[in-house]
C-alpha cells in the first residue's frame, strides 16, 4: 500500500517506517527541514520525503493519494513541554491538516498513536474502560485529538485505530531516557543515582510495536481505541539489576539517592488484552532479552 507517515524521523517513527519499507509498502513521510535523518540512513532513499515547512505540503500529499495515514508526530513530549498548553495545541492544527487530506484522498484507514497520559494518574493495571481524566496539557490534547478523529471517522465512515502507548524502549532511544542512560552509566562502571525504584512500569520493545502496526494494517475492519503495551510490568529495581548483570558493572546502584517525583505513579501498566485478541498479536521480545541486546549493541557501537 501507499502509506503517509508523520513523525518518521524520531525514535519510534524511524522503526515504524523501516518496518513498512521492509514489508513492501510505498512510504511518503513528513519531516521538518531541521529534522535529523540520522536514524533513517539505511532506508532514507526508499522513502518520499515531504517537508512540513513547505506551505503546500498538504497538496503534495493529496497528489500522492495515500491509502493509509499513520500519524505519530507530536510536538512537546519532554516532561517540561507536556505542561505547555500553547505548544500542545499546535498538535491539533497538524491533525486538522491530516483530516483535510483524509477527506480528499478516499483514505481506507487512519492509524494514530495516543498515550497512557490520556488516563491521567494511573495506579495499577488499566484497560480501555478506565476513565480518561488527563492531568497534563499533553494528555488532554491527546484526548482531544482522539475526539476529533472519532468524529471525522463517523462522518466519513472511515476506518481508524487509536493506539494508546505506554513505555516504549529499544535501539535509537534518546540517551536521556531511563534505560539508555542506565546502560551508559553502568557500562562505564558508574553508580547511577536513583530513587527507590519500587515503581512497576510496562515496557514494550519498539520492534514489537512495529510488528503490531503491521497487524493493524492487515485488519482495517478492526478499529477503535486500543491499549498497546507489553501487557506486563516489572519493578524498576529489577530492570536496574538486569542491566547491572548484563553490563558486568561492579558499582552498586544508589537506590534511594533521589526522591520520588511529586505525584509519582508507582504502578503504571497497560492491559492490552483487547488489542492482542483483536489482532492475534503477542509481543515476541521479553524485557530481559531486549535489555541484553541493547547492552550488546552499546558494546559494539
Amino acid at each position: 500500500m501507499k502509506i503517509f507517515v508523520t513523525g518518521g524521523t524520531g525514535f519510534i517513527g524511524s522503526h515504524l517506517v523501516r518496518s513498512l519499507v521492509a514489508n513492501g509498502h510505498e512510504v511518503i513521510a513528513l519531516r521538518r527541514e531541521k529534522s535529523s535523518l540520522a536514524r533513517c540512513l539505511d532506508f532514507e532513499k526508499r522513502v518520499i520525503w515531504l517537508k512540513q515547512d513547505d506551505p503546500d505540503w498538504t497538496q503534495s500529499v493529496i497528489a500522492e493519494k495515500p491509502a493509509v495515514i499513520v500519524h505519530l508526530a507530536w510536538a512537546g513530549v519532554t516532561a517540561a513541554e507536556r505542561a505547555d498548553w500553547k505548544l500542545q495545541d499546535t498538535n491539533l492544527t497538524l491533525l486538522a491538516d491530516l483530516l483535510h487530506i483524509a477527506g480528499n484522498v478516499g483514505l481506507t484507514q487512519f492509524i494514530a498513536f495516543g498515550s497512557q497520559a490520556e488516563y491521567g494518574f494511573i495506579k495499577g493495571r488499566v484497560d480501555e474502560t478506565h476513565p480518561c481524566q488527563p492531568d497534563t496539557a499533553y494528555g488532554a490534547t491527546k484526548l482531544a485529538a482522539l475526539a476529533l478523529l472519532e468524529g471525522f471517522a463517523r462522518q466519513k465512515k472511515m476506518a481508524y485505530a487509536w493506539l494508546r502507548l505506554f513505555s516504549i524502549y529499544g535501539p535509537g532511544e534518546s540517551e536521556s531516557w531511563f534505560i539508555p542512560n542506565l546502560i551508559r552509566q553502568m557500562r562505564h562502571g558508574q553508580s547511577p543515582q536513583l530513587s527507590g525504584c519500587e515503581q512497576r512500569y510496562d515496557y514494550l520493545h519498539v520492534l514489537d510495536l512495529a510488528a503490531a502496526l503491521q497487524a493493524v494494517l492487515r485488519h482495517p475492519e478492526k478499529g477503535g481505541v486500543f491499549n498497546l503495551s507489553s501487557n506486563a510490568s516489572l519493578p524498576l529495581k529489577q530492570i536496574v539489576q538486569l542491566v547491572k548483570e548484563y553490563t558486568g558493572c561492579r558499582a552498586e546502584p544508589a537506590f534511594g539517592a533521589l526522591p520520588y517525583r511529586p505525584g509519582q505513579s508507582m504502578h503504571m501498566e497497560g492491559d492490552s488484552t483487547r488489542f492482542n485478541q483483536a489482532f492475534a498479536f503477542q509481543p515476541q521480545i521479553s524485557l530481559a532479552r531486549g535489555l541484553r541486546q541493547l547492552v550488546e549493541e552499546a558494546r559494539q557501537a
